[in-house]
């Protein structure tokens, strides 16, 4: 599971970005202006850096976007120069310009239809055919180039990170309901500072919404087939699904525990010893998400024959002396109500996992 990325092993996606960009914008250059020996050669390599950093899929489609976006912007223009004189065409094919780009299949780049139309104009060349060409050509060259080089150098896959997410999901999970047993344990009073662990864990990326975008991330790429083998997204969704619930029990548990940590009953240290011990297992159980199930053949075998197992145990036993719990009844049967969702949610992970064991 803590196998890392090709690009994290070189140094980063920075790095590969950065060395991609490089590539693409020497080769994109020397083509335009070597190969087809065209005035505004600049173009290509500008082009061209736009379709490094994104997914295949996006770089495509960012591709054909920006050579609509120069055809439909020099068209503007031509037309502008010729139907009015300098003065009016140049605001028309702004005003127009403007509002071409506001059509949806130009989104988000559709300010360069004005922008290409403007700078058209003021060069002097809307009704030169043979620069409208090359203007053209070369967006379309570095396009073509920035999408070469973005799909077949360490094409960006995020499914890498949607499952090195899962990792520091479980941890920080597990983290916090060890925090929180502390706190019952010790009998410490707390504020504010539970909720600020997991408001972090809150305002991280959730794990089901990474897979998503790892799995965008695939299509079109060449290193799909490498997922493919070990099953791609599809098997880190139902953990991913498991981790995003038990995050929403963890936040009735982090008001349960503030309630009671308010309150010193000294009476209660043996019934709260067995609370904190209920937090800790099921936080070792919440250790256990972090197995790769790609790479472990049984990820959650302790969680499921150990851990789990236990936790109903002792929350079988919390439950038992309710009654006796005083002041300290309602808080604890807040908590207790809360990580037997949990319990469950994991269960059904485990049997949803066994039947691929």
């Amino acid at each position: 599971m803590r196998g890392s990325s090709v690009a994290r092993k070189i140094g980063g996606p920075w790095l590969v970005a950065a060395a991609k960009s490089a590539i693409a914008a020497l080769v994109a250059w020397w083509l335009a202006d070597r190969v087809v020996g065209s005035p505004q050669s600049f173009l290509a390599p500008y082009t061209a850096l736009f379709m490094i950093g994104v997914t295949v899929r996006a770089s495509g489609t960012a591709a054909l976007r920006q050579v609509g976006v120069v055809v439909a912007g020099v068209t503007v223009a031509a037309a502008a120069v010729v139907a009015l004189p300098p003065v009016a065409a140049l605001a028309a094919s702004v005003a127009v310009g403007t509002a071409v780009g506001r059509l949806r299949v130009f989104a988000p780049d559709g300010m360069w239809v004005a922008i290409t139309a403007l700078l058209v104009l003021l060069y002097g060349s809307a009704m030169d055919e043979t620069v409208v060409m090359f203007r053209v050509a070369d967006v379309a060259l570095g396009a073509l180039v920035g999408v070469c080089v973005n799909a077949l150098v360490l094409p960006p896959e995020y499914l890498s990170e949607a499952r090195d997410l899962v990792v520091e999901r479980s941890r920080g999970q597990a983290q916090l309901l060890r925090d929180l047993a502390r706190v019952v344990k010790d009998g410490k009073q707390v504020q504010w500072e539970l909720r600020t662990d997991l408001w972090a864990l809150f305002k991280a990326s959730g794990v089901t919404a990474a897979l998503d975008r790892g799995k965008d991330s695939l299509r079109g790429n060449i290193r799909r087939k490498g997922w493919a083998r070990v099953g791609g997204e599809r098997i880190y969704r139902p953990v991913a699904t498991a981790l995003d619930r038990t995050l929403i029990s963890l936040a009735a548990v982090v008001v349960g525990v503030e309630a009671l940590s308010r309150k010193a009953d000294a009476s209660q240290a043996g019934l709260r010893a067995d609370v904190a011990d209920l937090l800790d297992t099921v936080a070792d159980a919440l250790d256990e998400l972090g197995y790769d199930p790609a790479r472990h053949h049984s990820p959650y075998a302790q969680m499921m024959n150990l851990h789990l197992p236990e936790a109903m145990r002792l929350s079988d036993v919390v439950r038992a002396d309710l009654d006796d719990a005083g002041s300290d009844a309602e808080a604890i049967s807040a908590i207790v109500v809360a990580i037997d969702t949990v319990n469950a949610t994991l269960y059904g992970l485990g049997h949803e996992r066994a039947p691929t064991q």
